[in-house]
């Protein structure tokens, strides 16, 4: 049976804007005023440094705030913080469509070094099987953010520039995915008090189209990001949703991140017939 017949109009409409739409404006500045519904909020105090507040956000690392809907095909994120420009990395990771991996195994790609392999036997919360993620780094004349596919093993760029003085990105990416980051948080946690979480305006915000980026989803989406040393090896405090005061989590092997559940509904893969009829469809629009 065609689970995606071109007669149910309303899908047909709702993918023929997906492909169509261009992405909102993404600046990563003022993130809670977006309208976008708080899914966690940080509780722990940083330990990897706070910083004084410029784009190279010398001075540390921090995950304040976790901000995220789903809408049709589109998911929304926002994530108040900063990423200092030593090369540490921030992971995210989603739980979105079938199969994925409970515990990191150690045949990923993340399109940098591998260093997603330094994750093996990272785990999840409430039995979360991680299916894809983004990889953001930024250090003296590069920054990347890549995007990574757990179940095949392989991964691309979403957009790489020159450091620090790239930004703030503004509508950065792909049709899959497009990032706005701003990296000049001063709020938010610091090294003694979570107090201030919500004080943080500025970081990164996504939009990922579920069918570009996942192929399909399950309905409801699982989140967890960490913020890691450079080559991945060493875990900091720094994750969304919170540790609950946790120091440092060090080594990968055998830790336990914590999920955010972005409730949604499921949309399966479109057939070929269903997008030869969206292609037609929008064909037509056009000559009207």
């Amino acid at each position: 049976m065609n689970r995606f017949p071109f007669r149910c109009s309303a899908v047909a409409l709702t993918m023929l804007i997906g492909l169509g739409a261009d992405a909102a404006h993404l600046d990563g500045a003022d993130i809670p005023t977006g309208g976008l519904t708080l899914q966690a909020t940080q509780d722990t105090p940083t330990g990897f440094g706070n910083s004084s507040g410029t784009q190279e956000s010398l001075g540390g690392s921090e995950l304040n705030a976790l901000y995220a809907d789903i809408e049709g095909r589109k998911l929304t994120i926002g994530i108040t913080g900063n990423l200092e420009a030593n090369f540490n990395k921030l992971f995210i990771f989603f739980d979105a469509t079938d199969g994925g991996e409970a515990s990191l195994a150690g045949d990923n790609a993340d399109g940098g070094f591998g260093e997603i392999n330094n994750l093996q036997g990272l785990m999840f919360e409430g039995g979360a099987t991680m299916d894809h993620g983004l990889r953001f780094e930024l250090g003296g004349g590069f920054l990347g953010v890549r995007f990574f596919d757990l179940i095949d093993n392989t991964a691309s760029d979403v957009f790489t520039a020159g450091g620090p003085g790239s930004l703030p990105a503004e509508a950065a990416g792909n049709s899959a995915v497009m990032v706005g980051w701003d990296n000049s948080n001063a709020a938010g946690v610091d090294g003694s008090s979570a107090a201030g979480a919500g004080t943080a305006t500025t970081g990164i915000e996504l939009e990922i189209d579920l069918i570009e980026a996942f192929g399909a989803t399950q309905g409801d989406i699982g989140i967890s990001a960490i913020i890691t040393s450079g080559d991945a090896t060493f875990l900091s405090n720094q994750a969304l949703p919170g540790l609950n005061g946790a120091s440092n989590l060090g080594s990968p092997s055998g830790q336990t991140l914590p999920v955010a559940v972005v409730p949604g509904a499921p949309i399966p893969e479109p057939t070929a017939a269903a997008l030869l009829g969206l292609a037609a469809l929008a064909t037509a629009s056009r000559r009207r």
